[in-house]
């Protein structure tokens, strides 16, 4: 024996799989120094923690995602079930509260423990990610909004980053939902537009609407998207030429509410940023959407947003608002006490 992989002949059995990572020593110890600050830190703010499994019913991971494309690694138990390893927390502790505490209100839960992604190889990023998170179920309306953002901003501040070092941009999905319903666009143009956007691919994005959507307030309003987030000083303005564009009560409404949020959240200890072209996400988002930033990090170190419809697909409709935070991103930049 060689100590090279059995199958390929070629990786060394030492190497842990393309994607995944030892932590050794030191490493070790800083995460589990950021676990335990933030653990103490949610459990301070009125919030449990739960652990679910790291293997899970793989129909848990699909109804979380509208079109299926989990990223889960699966396989089938020799029963002929088929499972995944854990893809997203927020599913399955979505799981949990609409079956194990059902009609509980409100629940706060949190969570520690890392994911894994098979479609991450593929955009060249980690397989496994380590994260931490906090759910609030079955309180709606923008103050719950706002205290989820408040306590991702001062989960920053106690993992020992500065607050003028971190920022949080937020957006709405439901704009961009209703924009696309008023336009009256496909499926395979709203998935078009929603890439344009996220890259804020103006070009793009202009041509897809000049050649696709008819003239008018929805398509006015959906080339605003592209534009990159302002900061929150400017918001006033910023949603007042978005009401001005609106095509719909509904479009109105969102924005309503966006501002009810920031003005909910101008005390975080973050610099808050108005981003209407945030239209990524797992698929379940469905109000409030925000991504978490930090001086040092190349990308978003956290986010998350409101996601009203996902506990109904178990059996338990109640609004739901949560983050997480990527352990990997935050790690070497934190100095918790």
């Amino acid at each position: 024996m060689n100590g090279l992989d059995v199958d390929s002949g070629q990786r060394p059995l030492a190497a842990p799989p393309q994607g995944t990572q030892d932590l050794l020593f030191e490493a070790a110890r800083r995460l589990r120094r950021c676990e335990a600050a933030l653990a103490r830190f949610f459990e301070e703010r009125g919030f449990a923690e739960v652990i679910p499994p790291a293997l899970e019913a793989a129909e848990v991971f699909a109804l979380a995602s509208p079109h299926g494309e989990t990223g889960a690694l699966r396989t089938v138990d020799r029963h002929g079930h088929l499972l995944a390893v854990r893809a997203d927390f927020t599913a399955q502790v979505a799981r949990i509260a609409a079956t194990r505490l059902a009609r509980v209100s409100p629940l706060r839960l949190y969570y520690r423990g890392s994911v894994i992604r098979e479609t991450a190889a593929e955009t060249g990023t980690a397989r496994e990610r380590l994260q931490a998170g906090c759910e609030l179920v079955g309180v709606e309306g923008p103050e719950a909004d706002a205290e989820m953002l408040e306590l991702a901003a001062r989960s920053l501040h106690v993992l020992g980053l500065a607050p003028d070092s971190a920022r949080i941009a937020v957006g709405n999905v439901d704009y961009f939902s209703a924009l696309i319903e008023a336009a009256g666009v496909s499926p395979r143009l709203a998935r078009s537009l929603t890439d344009a956007i996220d890259r804020k691919d103006l070009s793009t994005l202009a041509a897809l609407c000049t050649r696709e959507i008819e003239a008018g307030k929805a398509r006015d309003a959906i080339l605003m998207l592209a534009q990159p987030p302002r900061p929150e000083r400017e918001a006033g303005a910023l949603l007042q030429r978005a009401r001005d564009v609106a095509p719909s009560s509904r479009a109105v409404a969102a924005l309503d509410r966006l501002a009810k949020v920031l003005a909910g959240a101008r005390a975080i200890a973050a610099d808050l940023e108005v981003d209407l072209g945030e239209v990524r996400g797992l698929g379940y988002y469905t109000g409030l959407v925000f991504n978490l930033y930090a001086s040092g990090a190349p990308r978003a170190v956290g986010g998350g947003g409101r996601y009203d419809g996902l506990l109904g697909k178990f059996g338990d409709p109640r609004p739901a608002v949560g983050f997480s935070l990527d352990l990997d991103a935050l790690v070497p930049l934190a100095s918790p006490a």
